[in-house]
């Protein structure tokens, strides 16, 4: 039997339980962003931010993407899916894929713009 000090009250259960379904209900957020809830402590967010902006390109915007920057991003994403290689990246990896998907933004822009326009 448990000691007195050892038992959860109410609150305390309510508590607990609130708290795990928040957690997978955030894990699986984070899923859809392409994100890995366990890289946050030890990743740059340089690299957070490209590892999300390269899903999203490949998941919503692929039919925007050329050759070379299809195979840019996927490969920045098979170096991000591997602790080994995530760790040894520099936040200036980054860089080619906020590049990209600032172009990929400026070109969505422009297609917005003349669709409002018209």
């Amino acid at each position: 039997m448990k000691k007195k000090k050892d038992i959860l009250t109410d609150k305390q259960f309510q508590i607990n339980q609130r708290s795990a379904a928040d957690t997978q209900t955030a894990k699986e957020w984070l899923a859809q962003a392409g994100l890995n809830s366990n890289t946050f402590g030890t990743t740059h967010i340089k690299l957070l931010q490209a590892q999300q902006q390269a899903h999203a390109l490949l998941t919503y915007h692929s039919n925007l993407l050329n050759h070379s920057h299809r195979t840019t991003l996927e490969n920045f994403q098979q170096l991000m899916a591997h602790k080994h290689t995530r760790n040894r990246l520099k936040p200036t990896a980054a860089h080619p894929i906020l590049n990209i998907s600032s172009k990929i933004n400026r070109l969505l822009f422009k297609q917005h713009r003349s669709l409002t326009q018209a």
